[in-house]
């Protein structure tokens, strides 16, 4: 999509699995530490990573997505007390982690996924903690003049639950009933981060 506006625009993927806020902050890529390699490799903290690739390029970086939280919310399986304790940790965090982002790219777009819910049907109720985080969130990115990626409504959108879920992910999919997104869920997400771009103005 970014293409059409710029056939030579490059992606670098600092992305590390399973990151949390703190490990974001602090490091080291727990992912990368298990032995496993990254898109593009770095020691450390991804933070670090990141605001040095941005001092290195100043001004030719935009736009900046960052989908981030999550992990921390999973790691409390489902344990309402956790669950508060996490989203108020990810809103402190991705605040600090935000307003550095910010610092070192004044003028790129900062765009912020919102999640999806992949216990939704599973778990009665538990869309209300998603939403929840989904606003902490929202808040920390508007602090850091950000953008936010709605993934959550055309995942969870109730009147066709479980079925957008079932396409849309792999918790319907024994044996593993993966929480992450199908192909066809990643599509989606990359449409809702260019809707909130407001890129499409540019394209053609």
């Amino acid at each position: 999509m970014l293409q059409g506006i710029d056939p030579a625009i490059e992606t670098v993927n600092l992305g590390c699995p399973d990151e949390t806020t703190l490990s974001f902050k602090a490091g080291p890529c727990p992912y990368r530490a298990a032995g496993y390699g990254l898109h593009h490799d770095y020691a450390g903290a991804q933070m670090d990573a990141a605001i040095s690739f941005l001092k290195a390029h100043p001004g030719e970086v935009s736009p900046i997505t960052i989908d981030l939280g999550a992990n921390d919310v999973n790691a409390c399986r489902l344990d309402q007390t956790c669950i508060a304790h996490a989203i108020a940790t990810v809103g402190e965090n991705m605040g600090a982690i935000l307003t550095a982002l910010r610092a070192a790219a004044p003028s790129a777009e900062i765009i912020v996924m919102e999640f999806y819910n992949p216990y939704a049907f599973a778990v009665p109720g538990s869309n209300t903690s998603a939403e929840l985080l989904n606003s902490v969130l929202a808040s920390d990115a508007a602090l850091a003049r950000g953008r936010v990626a709605d993934a959550f409504t055309p995942f969870n959108l109730a009147s066709l639950e479980p079925g957008t879920l079932c396409a849309l992910t792999f918790v319907c999919t024994p044996p593993l009933n993966d929480i992450h997104a199908s192909d066809p869920g990643y599509l989606v997400i990359a449409e809702q981060f260019w809707a909130a771009s407001g890129y499409g103005r540019l394209d053609g």
